[in-house]
C-alpha cells in the first residue's frame, strides 16, 4: 500500500453527509434556510445547456464583481466555494515549518489545509468570550507566523472583527498575510463587505474571501472568490485549477448579484428571528452569544448532549462540538424562520423525566442475556444450569452485570474461570459485531413496550436510559425496534467504572446532572435497580419482568421500599396517568 505524505497521516477528514436526510429543520450547516430567489430558479430553467459541454468562461461574472465592489478585475479570483479559496491561499503561501495563527474556536478547514502542507497550526484563545482583541493577537504573532486567519463574523462564535482593528494589525505585521473570511458578513447589521475590501486596496499583505453560499443560497453550486492585490491573485493562479468553477455556478452568481434586494429581505427576516431565538434561549436560562451571522452559538452547560439528542429526535439537527473543544457544552443553531424558533423553544421546555432500565423493562431478555448466561455456563461446566439460579443470584444484589453473574454461578458450582474468558464466550454468543454472518442471541429479544405506548409517553415525558448494557448493544436493539428516537440520553456500562455500576447510584446521579427535569421516576426490574434509584433519591418503580417469580419480586421491592410496583410494563401509560393517592403499591 502506498502511503500518503507524512503531513496528512494523522489528519481526520471533514465528514459530510453521504445522502440527503429529511429534517424538519436542518440547522447544522448555516445554509440559507430561505432558499434561492425566484430569479435564480428562473435563471437555472433558462440556462443555456450548450455551455455544459464547454469549459466555462469567467469574464462576465468577474466584470460584475468588479463593478459591484469597485475592484480591478486583476484583483479577483473565482473559486469553488470559500473552502477552495482558503486552500489555494494556504497552499500558495505556507511552507513546511511556517505557522498559521487563528483564534479558537473558528472554522476548522484552514488548520486542516495548513497541516496538510506540513505547516504549524497555532491558536489564540479569547481573553473575553467572544470578542476580537488586538493585544491578544499581537502577543501571539511571532517570527514564525506567516498567515493570520480571521473569520468575520466568526464561525461558530458570531462576533465581528472590525476592519479598523484588523488594519492596525496589518500595518504592524507587514510580513504576515492576513486572510479575512467574510462568508457571513452580509448578515451583519453594522459592518459591510466593502469595509474589508478597503484593506486590500491599501495593503500588500491582505486577502479577503467571500462565498455565495450563505447569503445567496448557492451552497450546492459551490461558488466563492478571493480579493487581493494583483500580485497575490497572480500567485494564487499558479496553484488554482483551471476551470475550477462550473458554468452553472458562474451563471447563477451573476444573476444573484443582480438580485440583492432579495437578500435584504432575507437579512431582515434573519435579524428578527435571531433576536427572538436569542431572547428565548436567554429566558430559559441558557447562555446564547450575540451573533452577526445567520446562526447563534448557545451554551447549554451540562445539558448539551441531552438537548442535542432531543432536538434531533424531533427533527431538528444542529451543530455539536467534540468533548475536546473549548465550546464542548455549546450547540450552534442556524437561525430558522419565526415558526421554527417557536418550535425549538417549545422543545427546550422541561418535562417530567422517565429513566428506563432496558433489560426486563423495555426488552424481554429471557432468550438473549439469560440465554447467554445459560450457554456460557454450559460451555465451561458441561452441564445445564437451572434458570431459577439466575434469578436467585440477581436477587442477591451486586450482580447486575451478566458477566459477573455468570462467573459467580460457575464459582458456586466449583468452576474457577477467568472473567476475560467468561466475557469472550458470553459476547460471542450474545453479540459480537466482529463476527460476520452469525446469528446472535440479542436478536431473540422482544419489545415489551409497544411503539404506540412510547409515542404516547413521548408527548408528556422526556425519556432516558440507565442500563448495564454496553452502549453499542443498547443502540443496536433500540435501532432494531425503531425506538431510539424516544430517548434523549443514556448511561450504560461503558460510561462508568466498575465500582460505579448498579447498585451504585452514580449512573442515576449522572443522568440528573445532565438531563433537565421537573420530576423523575426510575423504572427497573431488579434489586440493584431499586437500590440505585433509592440511593439517588428518585422515585423508583419496581417492574415485574416476564418470567420472574412475581410474589418473590413483590416482596423484594416492598422490602427495598420501592415507591411503586408495576406488574405489567405494558400498563405504564395507565399507571403514570393515575395519581399517587389512587394507585396501590402492589398494582
Amino acid at each position: 500500500m502506498i502511503k500518503p505524505k507524512k503531513s496528512i497521516e494523522n489528519l481526520s477528514p471533514y465528514e459530510t453527509d453521504f445522502y440527503k436526510k429529511q429534517w424538519r429543520l436542518k440547522l447544522d450547516s448555516n445554509e440559507n434556510i430561505y432558499g434561492v430567489s425566484n430569479v435564480i430558479i428562473s435563471a437555472i430553467k433558462n440556462f443555456d445547456f450548450e455551455d455544459v459541454s464547454l469549459y466555462p468562461c469567467y469574464g462576465k461574472l468577474i466584470d460584475k464583481i468588479s463593478l459591484r465592489y469597485k475592484l480591478n478585475k486583476e484583483q479577483i479570483l473565482l473559486t469553488n466555494g470559500c473552502d477552495e479559496a482558503l486552500n489555494i491561499i494556504i497552499s500558495t503561501y505556507l511552507d513546511k515549518e511556517d505557522e498559521i495563527l487563528s483564534y479558537t474556536p473558528t472554522f476548522s478547514m484552514p488548520a486542516l489545509y495548513a497541516s496538510a502542507q506540513g505547516a504549524k497550526v497555532k491558536t489564540v484563545e479569547y481573553k473575553e468570550k467572544f470578542k476580537f482583541d488586538i493585544e491578544t493577537v499581537e502577543n501571539a504573532i511571532d517570527e514564525n507566523t506567516k498567515i493570520f486567519y480571521i473569520a468575520t463574523p466568526n464561525n461558530p462564535t458570531g462576533e465581528v472583527a472590525r476592519a479598523s482593528s484588523i488594519e492596525l494589525l496589518i500595518q504592524k505585521f507587514p510580513n504576515v498575510l492576513f486572510i479575512i473570511d467574510c462568508t457571513y458578513i452580509n448578515y451583519s447589521e453594522n459592518t459591510t463587505f466593502e469595509d474589508y475590501l478597503d484593506l486590500i486596496q491599501k495593503f500588500n499583505n491582505a486577502a479577503v474571501v467571500k462565498s455565495f453560499s450563505k447569503d445567496f443560497a448557492l451552497a450546492g453550486l459551490r461558488l466563492g472568490f478571493v480579493c487581493a492585490k494583483p500580485e497575490i491573485i497572480n500567485n494564487l493562479k499558479k496553484i488554482a485549477s483551471p476551470y475550477n468553477v462550473n458554468a452553472l455556478a458562474v451563471h447563477c452568481g451573476y444573476i444573484a448579484l443582480n438580485d440583492e434586494k432579495y437578500f435584504e429581505e432575507i437579512k431582515a427576516l434573519n435579524m428578527s428571528a435571531r433576536e427572538l431565538l436569542y431572547k428565548g434561549l436567554e429566558e430559559k436560562g441558557f447562555r446564547p452569544y450575540k451573533s452577526e451571522g445567520n446562526f447563534i452559538l448557545c451554551d447549554f452547560f451540562d445539558y448539551s448532549d441531552f438537548y442535542y439528542e432531543k432536538l434531533k429526535n424531533n427533527g431538528v439537527i444542529v451543530r455539536k462540538f467534540t468533548k475536546s473543544s473549548p465550546i464542548s457544552t455549546c450547540l450552534r443553531l442556524t437561525v430558522p424562520k419565526i415558526g421554527g424558533v417557536k418550535y425549538i423553544l417549545e422543545l427546550l421546555n422541561k418535562k417530567d423525566l422517565l429513566i428506563f432500565d432496558l433489560d426486563g423493562v423495555v426488552f424481554d431478555v429471557r432468550e438473549s442475556y439469560n440465554g447467554a448466561i445459560l450457554e456460557t455456563f454450559k460451555h465451561f461446566a458441561n452441564f445445564e444450569l437451572d434458570p431459577v439460579e439466575i434469578t436467585q443470584v440477581k436477587n442477591l444484589g451486586g450482580y447486575n452485570c451478566d458477566w459477573d453473574a455468570t462467573k459467580y454461578l460457575l464459582e458456586r458450582h466449583g468452576f474457577e474461570i477467568e472473567l476475560d474468558d467468561v466475557i469472550n464466550v458470553f459476547q460471542d454468543l450474545f453479540y459480537n459485531p466482529k463476527l460476520q454472518n452469525k446469528e446472535f442471541l440479542i436478536d431473540k429479544e422482544k419489545l415489551l413496550i409497544s411503539k404506540e405506548k412510547f409515542e404516547e409517553l413521548n408527548q408528556k415525558y422526556d425519556m432516558v436510559i440507565f442500563s448495564g448494557r454496553l452502549k453499542e448493544e443498547a443502540q443496536y436493539s433500540l435501532e432494531k425496534f425503531g425506538i431510539d428516537k424516544y430517548f434523549c440520553y443514556s448511561i450504560t456500562a461503558d460510561d462508568l467504572i466498575k465500582e460505579h455500576l448498579k447498585p451504585h447510584p452514580r449512573g442515576v446521579l449522572e443522568i440528573l446532572k445532565h438531563c433537565p427535569y421537573k420530576s423523575v421516576k426510575y423504572l427497573g426490574d431488579s434489586v440493584d435497580d431499586v437500590i440505585s434509584g433509592n440511593n439517588a433519591n428518585v422515585e423508583t418503580i419496581g417492574v415485574i419482568s416476564p418470567g420472574a417469580n412475581e410474589s418473590a419480586m413483590v416482596n423484594n421491592f416492598r422490602h427495598l421500599s420501592a415507591n411503586y410496583i408495576l406488574k405489567d410494563i405494558n400498563n405504564i401509560v395507565e399507571f403514570l396517568n393515575e395519581t399517587e393517592e389512587n394507585y396501590e403499591k402492589t398494582n
